[in-house]
C-alpha cells in the first residue's frame, strides 16, 4: 500500500509540476507513456518506434546502455542478435538489422528526434549485467544530457543516488520489479528525494496516496489500466499507446 506512510505527508490530490512528473488532477487524463516507443509495432527502442509513439503517448521510455566504445545506446537486454553491448563498438551495433531494416539508436539521437516529448531515460547498470559501471558513469552522462521534464530512472537505488546527488535539478524514479516493499520503497525515494516510482504493476493493488508520482509498468490490458487509474497513479507504461489512448481517453491515433 503506498498510502499511510508515518511520518510522511500525503496528498489526498496530486500536485502539479512540469514535464515527466505531470502530477495530473481526477478530472485530467492520467499521463501515456510509450514502453520503448512502440513495441507492438515497432522494434523496441528504434528512432521510428518512438517517434510513432510520441505521436499518440505523452513521454516514451527508453533503456540506456554503453557500446564498447563508449556510446550511450538505446537497448533493454545486454545483448543485441548476440553481440554483446558492451563489448561491441557502435560500429557494428548501428548496422544490425533490427526488423524491416529499424536499426539500434543512440540516446543523442533519440532526444534530438523527440525535442517535444518528454522521456524517460531508463539506466541499465545493475552488478550482474555485462557492462556495469560501479562508479555509474553511464547514469551521469545521460542525466547531464537530460533536459527540462525528462526523468531518469533506474532498478539500482545506488546509481539512482549518484544522480540524485550529482544532478540535483534532474527529476529522478527508481523502478522496482515484483516481490518489492512499496512502503520501504516510497520511503526511499522520499529520503532521497526521488520525483517518481516505477513499479511493476503487479504490486499496485490499494490507492496511491503518497507524495510521489506513480507509473506502474508494463500495462498492455484495458481492463487493468482502468483498474489503475481508479487507484489513483499518475501513468501508465505502456507497449501499445494507442490502446491505452482509446481505453482511458476514447481516442484513436
Amino acid at each position: 500500500m503506498l498510502g499511510g506512510i508515518p511520518g510522511r505527508t500525503v496528498l489526498s490530490e496530486p500536485r502539479v509540476v512540469n514535464g515527466f512528473l505531470q502530477l495530473i488532477p481526477k478530472e485530467r487524463h492520467v499521463a501515456i507513456v510509450g514502453h520503448r516507443g512502440w513495441p507492438v509495432r515497432f522494434p523496441d527502442n528504434t528512432l521510428s518506434g518512438l517517434m510513432a509513439a510520441s505521436e499518440v503517448a505523452d513521454l516514451v521510455e527508453v533503456d540506456v546502455r554503453r557500446s564498447g566504445d563508449g556510446k550511450l545506446v538505446l537497448s533493454h537486454d545486454p545483448q543485441i542478435q548476440g553481440h554483446v553491448v558492451s563489448a561491441t563498438p557502435w560500429s557494428v551495433l548501428s548496422e544490425i538489422d533490427l526488423g524491416d531494416m529499424h536499426h539500434p539508436a543512440l540516446l543523442d539521437e533519440a532526444l534530438a528526434a523527440l525535442p517535444d516529448t518528454p522521456v524517460q531515460l531508463e539506466i541499465k547498470n545493475l552488478p550482474f549485467e555485462p557492462g556495469f559501471e560501479p562508479d555509474h558513469r553511464l547514469a551521469l552522462e545521460a542525466a547531464e544530457r537530460s533536459r527540462p521534464g525528462d526523468i531518469v530512472t533506474g532498478f539500482n537505488p545506488e546509481t539512482m543516488l549518484a544522480v540524485r546527488r550529482a544532478f540535483p535539478e534532474v527529476l529522478t524514479g527508481l523502478a522496482i520489479a515484483g516481490g518489492t516493499s512499496l512502503d520501504e520503497v516510497v520511503n526511499l525515494c522520499l529520503d532521497v528525494g526521488h520525483h517518481a516510482l516505477v513499479p511493476d504493476h503487479s504490486l499496485l493493488t490499494a490507492p496511491v496516496n503518497a507524495e510521489i508520482a506513480v507509473y506502474p509498468w508494463t500495462v498492455n490490458s484495458a481492463s487493468r489500466a482502468r483498474e489503475l487509474v481508479e487507484l489513483g497513479v499518475t501513468g501508465i507504461i505502456t507497449d501499445d499507446p494507442a490502446l491505452i489512448r482509446e481505453t482511458l481517453r476514447g481516442e484513436e491515433p
